[in-house]
């Protein structure tokens, strides 16, 4: 069976659709106008049918039918054939007398307007006209007008009634239900058939030759994508029609968009190997200088010597820097996808409760307040015990330092049926709503950013995020100026 997974397949099942619905109207609408036409033919033949039978004798005895002519008249028409029914009418419809057996008569009054209009000149034939038979069913027929006969009444003056003739009644139906319309089912039908079959092979021929190039692209499109798109597309070669050029474009735009990836490439391994040999280069240097000036400011102080305050700022300059670098390390590293994760169970409310520990000294400084709810110790979740001591590290840090006397910081976590939700909050100065898209990139610095006086090169946002990357959760922010910031993000239970 055909699969919807090609172009061809679906062209194939919409033609056979449309093919099969074209057949079958053409086929109704050929029978409704063999049917129009056969009817059309057959009233006109028959169309002076009942005038003959008037004329042929009187069929009332005064106002009322003669049974015995009436009879006669229709055992007189009847060797014409049994396709037709006799029926006298009264002027108004109303039925005086039948051929058709009286257990079928279904009304035994009709509408006339189609017989007035039968018997007027602009008569459109076929005409067809209430069957007594059946209650909405309508029939070709033939119709005369009966006059009165006696001496006294003028020719056309008195009209005593209607002799109305069913052509193709309830006997031919039968009949023709049982031969000719079958056998014209049947030969219409095959004819359709073959007909809607030619032309679905003949379309389906013809697409199959115009997509055939469209195919053989899509074949080696995939054969270039199972090859990272390092190669060419043959088609390219042909001639000037639309799928060749689609192929020259297609093959100039994979050869621009791998030379741009070969220069991104290159910079970005530029980037990172220079980032990495400075950080390198710089830090032993550093160390020294620290070390020494650690050492002189030790032997001076314990000899009260000359005043040691120019070695003290050069000593807290050199710690910024070895505090940058060692930033610049971590970012270069974590920016190479190369991080190894070591995944624990971690008790995250111990873990927190040991960062604000660490940063209890400068808060009481300040006068902000630090906590963490709830203290629940069987909150256990699955992370790197190490990196995440950083991520919140440098959340805090943050804070902090954008706090001031009687502000609070929270961390507040709040356990769900799939994640443990963490959120870092404060009472501070906020950040800007137009610095809070840029707040994660490396060294941006927001309009209200405070540095404080040790070592912050705008890198411990961009640091987080990337952590949190390495835990499969996403850092969101929200903050009003003046009235606080809050951090957001998810970790997989243990």
């Amino acid at each position: 069976m055909i699969a919807f997974n090609s172009l061809f397949a679906r062209l194939a099942w919409v033609l056979l659709g449309v093919f099969l619905l074209l057949g079958l109207l053409l086929l109704t609408l050929s029978r409704q106008m063999d049917d129009q036409v056969e009817d059309e033919i057959t009233q006109r033949l028959h169309f002076a049918l009942a005038e003959h039978i008037v004329h042929e004798g009187p069929l009332f005895q005064g106002d009322t039918p003669d049974p015995v002519a009436v009879e006669r008249a229709f055992h007189n028409m009847m060797i014409l054939g049994k396709g037709f029914e006799f029926y006298l009418l009264s002027p108004d419809g109303r039925l005086l007398n039948y051929s058709a057996p009286a257990e079928k008569i279904q009304r035994l009054q009709i509408p006339i307007d189609a017989i007035r209009q039968y018997l007027s000149a602009s008569a459109d034939l076929p005409l067809r006209g209430p069957d007594p038979r059946s209650v909405d069913r309508n029939k070709i027929f033939s119709v005369a007008p009966i006059y009165a006969q006696s001496p006294d009444a003028q020719p056309g003056e008195q009209l005593q009634g209607y002799l109305y003739i069913i052509i193709n009644g309830e006997i031919y139906d039968s009949v023709a239900a049982q031969t000719a319309d079958g056998e014209w089912w049947e030969l219409s039908g095959l004819m359709a058939v073959a007909a809607t079959l030619f032309l679905l092979l003949t379309t389906l021929g013809l697409f199959a030759w115009m997509i055939r190039p469209l195919r053989r692209l899509a074949r080696e499109i995939d054969t270039l994508e199972q090859q990272g798109f390092t190669g060419q597309l043959r088609l390219a070669d042909g001639g000037p029609d639309e799928i060749q050029r689609l192929s020259r474009a297609f093959n100039a735009l994979s050869q621009r968009l791998q030379s741009q990836y070969q220069k991104v490439k290159s910079v970005d391994e530029m980037r990172r190997e220079l980032l990495a040999h400075v950080s390198h280069d710089l830090r032993t240097p550093l160390a020294a200088l620290q070390g020494y000036l650690e050492t002189y400011l030790l032997q001076h102080k314990q000899q009260g010597g000359a005043d040691p305050r120019y070695i003290e700022i050069a000593h807290q300059n050199a710690e910024k820097i070895h505090k940058m670098v060692d930033q610049l390390m971590e970012l270069a590293r974590l920016e190479s996808d190369q991080v190894p994760m070591q995944l624990e169970s971690v008790n995250i409310a111990e873990l927190v409760q040991d960062v604000l520990q660490k940063y209890r000294p400068a808060a009481e400084n300040k006068q902000v307040l630090l906590d963490v709810q709830p203290k629940d110790p069987s909150l256990q979740i699955n992370a790197d015990i190490e990196k995440l001591e950083r991520v919140f590290t440098n959340l805090i840090d943050n804070a902090l330092r954008h706090c001031q006397a009687g502000d609070t910081i929270t961390v507040r976590l709040s356990p769900t049926e799939q994640h443990l939700r963490v959120t870092v909050s404060d009472s501070g100065i906020g950040i800007p709503a137009s610095d809070l898209p840029h707040i994660f990139d490396p060294h941006y610095k927001a309009a209200n950013s405070v540095r404080g006086d040790s070592a912050h090169s705008g890198l411990g946002l961009a640091i987080t995020r990337k952590l949190l990357a390495l835990h499969q959760s996403e850092i969101q922010v929200s903050s009003q100026v003046q009235q606080g910031t809050e951090f957001r993000f998810e970790l997989n239970w243990a």
